[in-house]
């Protein structure tokens, strides 16, 4: 080939991009821009904290630097008459420090001068509902019935054409059900109730830490964590694990009666406690009312730890007594077990039933095996080492029967102690029985790393607020208050039960909501539907005055 010919081959040079060339670029970018903003996916910015900590809004983050835990707290410092607003000081402990406590550790702390975080930034996938149903427990945006400017983000717990009840912090459904009773007081006690189940993904981003060992502050610090033994030999204090000298048998218990801290402002019977409950460090803003808001017990519990034989032969023992039965795991010569027994209060214990079995490695000594039991959602599972042992065990109770497990009455009996119309009989924490947790030992002395126990989400019941334009049990929280769907209706709830405006506590619709979808209170029209919450990517951002913003980029997360 000749260079004459190389020459005449080669392209000719593209033309020159004029003006007008880019101008149409410009507009198609924005063209399609606004079409994938308007059609497929939109941002949002979390506004609060009613799905905290799941998605947090404006907040502030506090670190305890014995500790090493950082949380999350509701904004401290308000301007007056603008809580509603979600207008917040940009700098919080300005107007007075800031006083909270560590809730792994109890500490108390004082802050000033804290920058305000702004809320969660997340994807949306818009109309996705067009073309497949939602789920329940997607965590789904929509317009608030209530004021249909506003975006409203929460958990969706209630699908079309079902009846919904919120019972001891779960949710139990019904399809075709026989209807209710007068004023709904037999709602409960009929057939066709099932507990909804969360997916696994969804339940393992939903714990909530309740105690971790692994944030034992160092010595000197003399901290005394809330487990305790009647047995001699333990060694609990100063360390991040603990450790049991002996091969005899032994218990380590979950002591609630522990104070979890002293505040000179209450009563030493009002003195918050190592409880198993629905406390939410978040909310902890007001802070002597956090301390005696009535908080409820909840025996959906998650118990973790690795094990660390010194020797062969050890058996360990994970217990739960909760709703009149005690569950046991148990961890033996590489086989692990589920039983049961009925524990009524204040009787003998009954005989242990099988339940599951599974094969395991066995517990050797120098080595640590990590251990996992659950019970959530009417159902039990352990863990080894991350992997299951046995397909969940599901017991199925309906909300009559769940009820009087879980208080030790039947509903009638409790509606019948509290006539009063305008309050909810069930919204009575001390009616409900309190967990048991506890780890036994025997054959091996060992030590144990990592102790944890988290909780589950908890529904609260709740009652509308006396100025409100409703009175009485809120929506599905009570016999008396019965909610069911018809095939274009859905029902949210908050993460952050006790703090959450949602279908439970809606006391009105908008006029413009009711002509043209549906004037229920309390549900959420299809045609509201924005679209499913699907991943944080932006992290809360500094808001404050001379604070670089820089997103956490090390929380962005898809949503479960």
């Amino acid at each position: 080939m000749t260079t004459s010919q190389t020459h005449h081959d080669a392209p000719p040079d593209p033309p020159p991009e004029t003006i007008k060339d880019t101008l149409v670029s410009i507009v198609i970018a924005f063209a399609l821009a606004f079409v994938f903003r308007g059609f497929v996916v939109e941002a949002f910015v979390i506004p609060t904290g009613s799905m905290a900590p799941t998605l947090m809004g404006a907040h502030i983050r506090v670190t305890n630097p014995q500790s090493g835990y950082s949380w999350p707290v509701e904004p401290w410092d308000v301007p007056a008459n603008a809580r509603s607003s979600g207008v917040y000081d940009p700098i919080q402990g300005t107007n007075g420090p800031i006083t909270v406590n560590d809730p792994l550790t109890g500490d108390l702390l004082t802050r000033s001068n804290l920058p305000l975080m702004s809320g969660d930034r997340i994807l949306v996938l818009k109309y996705l509902y067009a073309i497949s149903s939602p789920a329940r427990f997607d965590v789904i945006v929509f317009k608030n019935p209530e004021n249909p400017t506003e975006n409203y983000i929460k958990r969706l717990i209630g699908l079309p054409g079902e009846e919904i009840a919120l019972v001891d912090g779960d949710v139990f459904v019904r399809t075709g059900g026989v209807p209710a009773g007068q004023n709904g007081r037999n709602l409960w006690d009929q057939d066709g109730w099932h507990v909804a189940r969360k997916p696994r993904i969804v339940q393992n981003v939903t714990w909530q830490a309740v105690f971790d060992s692994a944030f034992t502050p160092p010595p000197p610090t003399a901290f005394t964590p809330p487990w305790s033994s009647p047995q001699a030999g333990w060694t609990l204090t100063g360390s991040q694990s603990y450790a049991f000298a002996k091969p005899d048998r032994t218990e380590l218990v979950f002591d609630q009666t522990r104070v979890r801290f002293a505040d000179a402002a209450l009563p030493p019977a009002r003195r918050e406690r190592w409880n198993i409950d629905d406390r939410y460090a978040y909310d902890e803003s007001s802070r002597l009312g956090f301390q005696l808001d009535a908080r409820y017990p909840v025996s959906d519990v998650r118990l973790r730890a690795g094990i660390e034989p010194g020797a062969e032969g050890l058996a360990a023992e994970v217990r739960l007594t909760a709703r009149g039965y005690e569950y046991r795991a148990r961890i033996a010569g590489g086989v692990a077990g589920l039983s049961r027994r009925l524990a009524p209060a204040g009787a003998p214990a009954g005989e242990w039933e099988a339940l599951a079995q599974g094969q395991v490695p066995a517990l050797t000594p120098g080595r640590i095996t990590n251990i996992a039991f659950w019970h959530a959602d009417q159902a039990i599972g352990l863990e080894i080492n991350g992997e299951a042992v046995f397909e969940p065990w599901t017991y199925d109770w309906g909300p009559g029967e769940r009820i009087q497990r879980a208080t030790g009455r039947t509903i009638d009996e409790i509606l019948a102690a509290n006539q009063a119309p305008s309050e909810n009989a069930l919204q009575r924490p001390d009616i409900y029985v309190r967990p048991d947790v506890r780890w036994v030992f025997e054959g091996a002395p060992f030590r144990l790393h990592r102790v944890s126990l988290d909780r589950d989400l908890h529904y609260r019941p709740a009652t509308h607020h006396p100025n409100s334009a409703l009175r009485g049990p809120a929506r599905g929280t009570s016999p008396k208050a019965p909610l069911a769907l018809n095939q274009d209706q859905f029902f949210p709830c908050g993460d952050n039960s006790p703090a959450s405006l949602d279908g439970r506590l809606f006391s009105t619709v908008n006029p413009w909501v009711a002509q043209q979808f549906d004037g229920t209170i309390g549900v959420i029209p299809r045609e509201l539907l924005l679209g499913r919450a699907f991943f944080v990517y932006w992290p809360s951002l500094h808001k404050g005055k001379g604070v670089m913003p820089v997103p956490d980029f090390g929380r962005m997360r898809f949503i479960w």
